[in-house]
């Protein structure tokens, strides 16, 4: 019966109301949307990952529509989150560095929403400029359209550790969902912290080699006690994950990525990655740490759906899950972000809604991306903002495989911000994926990710796909054109 109703309401949805059948449409839906820091779109056990279990990110794959093509707009924090909330790039919110901030007049997702008649509330990380408005050091207090849930880390001085500020986020969460009394439907936004905590695995603080990295990471000159998972040795874990396939570095690989790949600077820190002087060893025990933090959060999350589905809220609430990017796992010898490889640049993405859009569908067809997040819940909502969106509403594509969508997205890249000139575009259409870089050697890339999915053969010095090559370029051209992108390629010759 339940399902039939959703369905009438579902048509009636789409065509113009009278006064009978407003009487049939319910509550506007609740929503909820949880992301997570730095997980790469194939660190779910749903996608066939044998290294790892997550069950309730599997709960999420089975209750909606889950795509395998989905981009944030760029493989950094900030810029990624700027797009989360506005469905804007990050070119456009003014956010394309870590440390930047919206810019005035662009309204979020908070205020849009809360203006439509929700109470709107942010749990967790922000990072647009500040981590934590709550911590107590943090000079941004308030985010506009939110309230702020209140939580607090265990120790005030380990805010940037997930394993310390997830378990209590989520203890906050339930306990809003347990009483929540108000008329008004909520607005709920999620943002975990881990698998972040992978990153203190391969930084290196003055450490005289990997392995001293591995027992003594450092983070601005202060010491943590770093879960398990990341402080123990490799040599200690039993069995270790395999290698991947494409774990190798391309010798041609575009010398604006490989120059990142020997001393990143991205945040104004003279950040040593220890990376370097890993061998196979120490990279497994990377990629083990990666697999048991993303676990971690996994576990947080199923807690949240247990109080969801407990108080019976998971009916009408729609719910999306994604991150804000990836992270290199290992493919490149790459760890981190900051990487248009698949890797850094694919980030998970679902959505689901019972009785509105499918359940147990993964849609391997369609270029989403983090802009088109914005658009798509005010369209599901019934709510006009009247903004001119980048992004785009994928409500069509969510039952209709053939409807009309879009054959290309971009994402963008500015790696370190002293010197702005370093930045990168990537585009993204059915097969290929085509990098170019605005500085260094090299500076391009084209994958057939069809044959190649692991981009190891270059073939944008290929004769053969000269075509392609050109095709490519003349989109990013549109592109930049049409949401005036002042992005600067340089484009040469292969010195091979």
């Amino acid at each position: 019966m339940r399902n039939g109703y959703y369905y009438l309401f579902f048509l009636l949805w789409t065509c113009a109301g009278s006064p009978a059948q407003e009487n049939l449409i319910p509550a506007k839906p609740n929503v909820l949307v949880i992301f997570t820091d730095q997980q790469n779109a194939e660190m779910m056990s749903a996608l066939g990952n044998t290294n790892l279990h997550t069950p309730n990110m599997d709960r999420l794959a089975q209750r909606g529509v889950l795509f395998r093509n989905f981009y944030c707009t760029s493989p950094v924090c900030a810029p990624a989150r700027s797009s989360i909330i506005t469905g804007l790039m990050p070119h456009q919110t003014g956010v394309e560095w870590n440390g930047d901030t919206i810019r005035p007049g662009i309204k979020n997702v908070g205020e849009i929403f809360r203006e439509a008649g929700y109470h709107t509330v942010w749990g967790g990380k922000w990072h647009l400029p500040e981590s934590y408005p709550l911590q107590s050091k943090s000079k941004q207090k308030e985010i506009p359209g939110f309230d702020l849930l209140p939580f607090q880390a265990p120790n005030p001085n380990r805010w940037m550790l997930g394993s310390e500020t997830d378990p209590p986020l989520t203890e906050a969460v339930v306990d809003f969902l347990n009483h929540y009394d108000k008329p008004e439907p909520f607005f709920l936004s999620i943002s975990y912290h881990n698998p972040h905590d992978i990153c203190f695995y391969a930084r290196k603080e003055g450490w005289a080699s990997a392995e001293d990295s591995l027992l003594n990471i450092r983070y601005y000159n202060f010491e943590y006690k770093l879960p398990a998972v990341i402080s123990t040795h490799p040599s200690q874990v039993q069995p270790l994950p395999e290698l991947p396939e494409n774990h190798a570095i391309d010798p041609g690989e575009p010398t604006f990525v490989t120059d990142k790949r020997k001393y990143h600077k991205e945040y104004g820190l003279e950040t040593h990655l220890a990376n370097q002087e890993f061998g196979d060893l120490e990279w497994k025990g990377y990629l083990n740490a990666y697999y048991r933090l993303t676990e971690m959060v996994d576990k947080e999350i199923g807690k949240v759906l247990d109080a969801l589905d407990a108080n019976g809220l998971d009916e009408n609430t729609i719910i999306i899950f994604t991150s804000d990017h990836g992270d290199g796992a290992a493919a490149h010898k790459w760890s981190a972000k900051l990487s248009l490889y698949q890797e850094s640049a694919a980030v998970p993405f679902m959505i689901s809604w019972p009785g509105f859009i499918p359940e147990n569908k993964i849609d391997d067809q369609h270029l989403v991306s983090q802009a088109d997040i914005v658009p798509t819940l005010c369209d599901l909502a019934g709510i006009d903002s009247g903004l001119d969106f980048t992004g785009s509403s994928i409500r069509t594509i969510l039952s209709d495989q053939t409807a009309s969508w879009r054959d290309h997205l971009i994402v963008e890249l500015a790696d370190y911000k002293p010197d702005a000139s370093r930045k990168g575009r990537m585009v993204r259409t059915r097969n290929y994926k085509y990098n170019v870089y605005s500085t260094g050697e090299r500076t391009e890339q084209l994958f057939d990710l069809s044959m190649d999915p692991g981009e190891e053969n270059n073939l944008v010095y290929k004769p053969e796909y000269a075509k392609e090559r050109q095709r490519h370029f003349n989109l990013l051209q549109e592109w930049m054109q049409q949401t005036n992108d002042h992005f600067i390629p340089l484009i040469g010759k292969s010195d091979n």
